[in-house]
């Protein structure tokens, strides 16, 4: 009890990065799952996420990895049995009982912001694309985790609390990896869907190397973007430090750059969450690799919204994750599910 009491207190002291919307942070031990929602104002709400263990979050963690793979020698119009399956389970066993509290103690609207703080076995479940995948007795679907409220992930608390104090402060305004064949004709598409007035600097082709991307470059680490000459890696991003970096969009072509080490599952070290951490505000990553094929789908819908009216000519960086849940449901009938659900937004 004492140590669930100063677990509170030391929540209460973040509450700052609930300041826009409630933000869930997600726990998983032997003992016990659960959740804590820290909502805009008021003490801090425990839901017991009871029928879930840690062996078993572990297991889900294995079958959703199976059911991508499998996803990526089906048809497009095939439908994603395996994949419905874990999402129903991810809406009923985990977000369902936080959903409950959301809607009926703190009257959540919908259409409201929250932040997912996943930890530990946590932050290998795609718990945005939580999805019950039922039909009511009218006939009208059942509303999914995504259709209720626009998600965003962080990696931790103080991490969205100094992002957003930086956007107060905000100004106006392939090497030795894989070949990313489609990356010259997305960033054609991306071009023709910002505003002449947007200014823009493009580094592709043999450009694309680690001095043309960063001034300084650091040790060598891991995580890393594979460049033409050199990798740049996580740890040269996040010493660079770029405090006025609104906004970065990481999943153009065949790259996956939210995954989690498992080794460190708590420390969620990945590329999208290290650009937040060195100054990026919003991120937008994929969890798995994309098809170029149908990713350019959901780029050119997420930038017509971001740039929307596109006659202002000015980016607002805090319409990302409104930007993404809104291309994620225009292009259902395009895109596969696991090709839309791979999307996550990073930030504030």
């Amino acid at each position: 009890m004492e140590q669930w009491e100063a677990a509170v207190a030391e929540i209460r002291n973040l509450q700052a990065a609930a300041c826009h919307g409630p933000v869930i942070i997600l726990i998983a031990s032997k003992y016990s799952c659960s959740a804590i929602i820290v909502p805009t104002s008021g003490d801090p709400h425990h839901v017991p996420v009871s029928s879930i263990t840690l062996a078993d979050l572990k297991t889900l963690k294995d079958r959703f990895t199976r059911a991508i793979r499998h996803t990526s020698r089906m048809n497009p119009t095939e439908t994603r049995t395996d994949l419905i399956v874990l999402l129903r389970i991810v809406w009923d066993e985990i977000m369902l009982p936080i959903v409950d509290v959301l809607e009926n103690v703190l009257k959540l609207k919908r259409r409201s912001r929250i932040w997912l703080c996943s930890t530990a076995a946590f932050t290998s479940i795609p718990l945005h694309a939580a999805h019950p995948f039922q039909t009511r007795a009218d006939r009208s679907k059942k509303p999914c985790l995504e259709d209720l409220y626009i998600c965003s992930y962080t990696p931790t608390l103080s991490a969205l609390i100094r992002s957003g104090r930086m956007m107060k402060k905000r100004q106006p305004g392939a090497g030795k990896g894989k070949a990313l064949s489609a990356v010259d004709s997305e960033l054609e598409l991306v071009h023709k869907l910002i505003p002449a007035t947007a200014t823009h600097t493009t580094i592709s082709g043999d450009a694309a190397t680690r001095a043309g991307a960063l001034e300084d470059p650091a040790q060598p680490y891991d995580s890393h973007f594979v460049m033409r000459d050199n990798h740049l890696t996580l740890l040269d991003i996040m010493d660079k430090h770029i405090p006025h970096a609104e906004f970065a969009f990481l999943s153009l072509s065949a790259c996956h750059t939210a995954v989690g080490d498992e080794e460190t599952p708590d420390e969620v070290i990945h590329l999208a969450a290290g650009l937040q951490l060195s100054g990026f505000k919003n991120v937008v990553g994929t969890l798995w690799e994309v098809d170029d094929a149908v990713a350019k789908h959901v780029v050119e819908a997420f930038y017509t919204y971001m740039f929307h009216p596109k006659e202002v000519g000015v980016m607002d960086a805090t319409k990302t994750a409104w930007a993404l849940n809104c291309a994620t449901h225009a292009v259902k009938t395009k895109v596969s599910l696991e090709q839309r659900m791979v999307f996550i937004h990073i930030g504030v």
